[in-house]
């Protein structure tokens, strides 16, 4: 009889946990995982009919989660806010040297932060000296300053080399793409602040132009101003871009995430529709990278259906 309970113990425990996954993976949500994990653990057979009671009803009222179980109605956000693009500006790349910065005695931190100067790229590391610039040594935040200033200086003498060979043979394809490349990584390094980043918009903008006119064009052209338009606000050439990204490489899994990124920020519900519904149709394979909206997007589309 004893062995006959630890088997009954055995199953129901596998069972919880297998129940338990197959929710995470459909719906990815950890913290209510654990909640059903428990729920089902603890009352054998009630806690499985407590949840597919749960699932019922929010079929039938979506708008109710079980989220502000354990995150309170003030902390639930709007649904297209969670899937909306993360703003890099408020990210802190890890890079090593942070914690000499932060322990480390003053002559070690002036020091390393002038070895970056010997590094093939100091960009690698230019979240390391915005932080030194607010070191309360003095002198380790002047040195991430004249760092900073050298660093801003090769950039922009890189761009004028490249903006010079372009002047020089506009309608040089290799010239076209390395300019565009350069602006492209003047926008993306963080060096500078936006205000300074204004004429490097308008010329990054009108090299991408031409770009995407040519007919050997490449995903990562409509990838990047894509990106670039979405940060600065210009959601219709955002929307057109990416829109004819999909339809010149519907094989390519940016496409189908740029438009998703595009119709998020413009909160348009219809166009999302449609694309959930023509992605069997396109010869794109799908990663984690997509997949993660498209399960959000297709569980909210179910609910409202």
């Amino acid at each position: 009889m004893e062995l006959i309970l630890w088997i009954l113990l055995a199953l129901h425990l596998l069972l919880g946990v297998f129940y338990a996954l197959d929710w995470f993976q459909d719906y990815g949500r950890l913290q209510e995982t654990v909640i059903r994990l428990v729920l089902a653990l603890a009352f054998p057979f009630v806690g499985f009919l407590l949840c597919k009671l749960v699932d019922y009803f929010l079929k039938k009222a979506p708008q109710f989660q079980m989220d502000s179980l354990y995150l309170g109605h003030g902390e639930m956000l709007d649904e297209l806010e969670l899937l909306r693009p993360m703003d890099k500006s408020a990210e802190v790349d890890k890079v090593p040297g942070v914690d000499t910065l932060r322990a480390g005695e003053y002559g070690r931190r002036r020091r390393m932060v002038m070895d970056t100067l010997r590094e093939q790229d100091t960009a690698e590391y230019l979240s390391v000296l915005k932080e030194a610039l607010l070191n309360e040594d003095q002198e380790t935040s002047h040195y991430a300053s004249a760092v900073i200033m050298d660093l801003q200086k090769r950039i922009q003498a890189s761009a004028l080399e490249r903006q010079r060979a372009y002047r020089q043979e506009p309608e040089d394809p290799q010239r076209q793409e390395e300019l565009e490349g350069e602006l492209y990584r003047i926008l993306e390094s963080g060096a500078f602040d936006e205000n300074s980043l204004g004429r490097y918009y308008a010329q990054y903008r009108e090299i991408s132009d031409v770009l995407l006119a040519r007919e050997d064009g490449d995903p990562q052209w409509y990838h990047r101003r894509v990106g670039v338009d979405l940060r600065t606000g210009e959601d219709l050439h955002a929307r057109e871009t990416a829109e004819a990204f999909l339809e010149k490489f519907p094989e390519n899994e940016d496409a189908v995430v740029d438009c998703i990124q595009v119709y998020l920020q413009m909160r348009d519900r219809k166009a999302l529709d449609r694309l959930l519904d023509r992605l069997g149709d396109l010869p794109v394979v799908l990663t984690q990278k997509s997949l993660t909206y498209i399960r959000f997007l297709r569980e909210r589309k179910g609910a409202r259906g």
